[in-house]
């Protein structure tokens, strides 16, 4: 599931982006991913569905902003 979710995501980035610019993002998304995984398991002892959810939004956030940076250059 983690494999296929990946490659929905990537696919249209690098389709849509250059690839320097998909990498940056796709970094910025771990980044961002990783940060939040790390919060939620000291504060709360695991994951929800509302750190899911939250983990989609600033994944998507972390992808616009990274692409309105490129598109800015």
């Amino acid at each position: 599931d983690a494999i296929a979710a990946a490659v929905l995501g990537g696919v249209p980035a690098l389709v849509l982006l250059d690839f320097t610019v998909a990498l940056a993002a796709a970094a910025a998304v771990a980044v961002v991913q990783a940060a939040l995984a790390w919060q939620a398991r000291r504060q709360i002892g695991g994951v929800t569905g509302d750190v899911l959810g939250a983990a989609q939004q600033l994944g998507e956030a972390a992808v616009l902003l990274i692409a309105c940076a490129a598109a800015a250059q």
